[in-house]
């Protein structure tokens, strides 16, 4: 009887770092078997078959993870270029954004606008320098529950012109109220991360995604 001349699939696969066979390696296997087989007692196909169906499996997944890379990277260059274009459509416009800031222009006054959990409660704002100094404090009086615009005019009365820093605390007997605190700013320009644009008011950046309202384009300087 001949003896076969040629590597058989488990002594290919032995040879291989790790003992994985790549489809490459796997075509040359089959072929040089095939050629060197003792036609008399030829190898087992089943082998080669269920070999072969493994690697075409893997070569379908592997470009279908492919595609959805491709995929997943055109859209993420789809949403950098439309949070690019709701950026620059935003200059020049007021928006209300997530944040504890608060201006105080010119001619002293100050206003800002707050989200009041519960059934509300009474309030207290305390004026704070960007460090988190605080510097002044006044009661409010009782807010209710949702969105408020709250006067601080005199809250801030005597401070120079500028931003400065707010926390908002609300009482409902001896029970602290959840507050969310907003800053309302005048967007300038923008600046371009790596993670997005950010928004730029006074020295004062906004990142897009904080921002929950954008209103009209007219507004008087601070």
């Amino acid at each position: 009887m001949i003896d076969s001349l040629g590597p058989s699939a488990a002594s290919l696969t032995d040879a291989v770092p790790g003992g994985a066979l790549g489809k490459e390696e796997f075509l040359e296997l089959l072929v040089t078997q095939l050629r060197y087989q003792d036609p008399l007692n030829p190898s087992d196909p089943e082998d080669f078959a269920a070999q072969l169906a493994q690697f075409t499996s893997l070569e379908q997944l592997i470009n279908i993870n492919d595609q959805l890379e491709g995929q997943a990277q055109t859209s993420a260059v789809l949403a950098q270029n439309i949070n690019a274009g709701a950026a620059l459509s935003v200059i020049g416009h007021s928006v209300l954004a997530v944040g504890d800031h608060v201006w105080v222009d010119d001619s002293g006054n100050a206003s800002t606008t707050v989200g009041v959990g519960g059934s509300g409660g009474l309030a207290t704002v305390h004026i704070l320098k960007e460090d988190g100094t605080e510097i002044g404090s006044m009661e409010l009086g009782r807010v209710g529950p949702g969105r408020n615009d709250l006067d601080l005019s005199e809250a801030m009365e005597g401070l120079d012109p500028g931003m400065y820093r707010y926390r908002v605390e609300v009482t409902d007997g001896t029970e602290p109220v959840e507050v969310e605190m907003y800053t309302v700013a005048r967007i300038e320009g923008l600046r371009y991360t790596q993670t997005g644009p950010v928004l730029i008011a006074d020295n004062l950046e906004i990142e897009l995604a904080n921002v929950i309202e954008v209103t009209g384009k007219e507004q008087e300087e601070r």
